[in-house]
């Protein structure tokens, strides 16, 4: 399938919300609460829209999957022992495929396209967290060379958020 990544647009909200809706309720049903209808919300989506830090995949004339790049890192980051202390470094959030695509590359490809994007911008790591029940995520990292540095916490999750890094370079 040929998949082409670009930046989201605002006019894409309506279709992202309705794949993160998807997205939301297979989690959901497998007893994952990592998403729900609180988070990430139309706002969330909206500003990364307007900042125009969430990026697209698309293909079948369709968004298959979305990722947002920036420098936002939560302030549960600060009790990690990274690797790369020299910045800048970017963040990976929000990573999301429409459920009636998984299983054909498009994370993979959202991830590549993240770590070349890095590289051109003059990152020198890119970080990221995921749900601990996230298995297919933790799996995913783990076979891409990101290296587990600890875990966060966040308020209203019941388990941890392992914490990832992938020095750059």
């Amino acid at each position: 399938m040929n998949i082409n990544i670009r930046t989201g647009r605002i006019e894409d909200l309506q279709e992202i919300m309705a794949l993160i809706a998807r997205c939301v309720s297979v989690m959901q049903a497998g007893g994952s609460d990592q998403w729900d209808d609180q988070y990430p919300n139309r706002e969330v989506i909206g500003e990364d829209l307007q900042r125009g830090t969430l990026f697209a995949a698309e293909g079948e004339g369709r968004i298959l999957g979305i990722i947002v790049l920036d420098e936002s890192q939560a302030e549960q980051y600060g009790t990690i022992n990274w690797k790369q202390m020299k910045g800048p470094h970017l963040m990976m959030h929000r990573l999301a495929v429409d459920p009636e695509a998984q299983g054909q590359g498009v994370a993979r490809k959202l991830i590549a396209f993240s770590e070349e994007y890095a590289m051109r911008e003059g990152y020198t790591s890119l970080r990221l967290d995921t749900y601990a029940k996230n298995t297919a995520a933790l799996k995913l990292y783990q076979g891409l060379g990101y290296d587990l540095r600890g875990e966060v916490n966040f308020p209203g999750r019941t388990l941890s958020f392992p914490v990832f890094e992938k020095v750059l370079g």
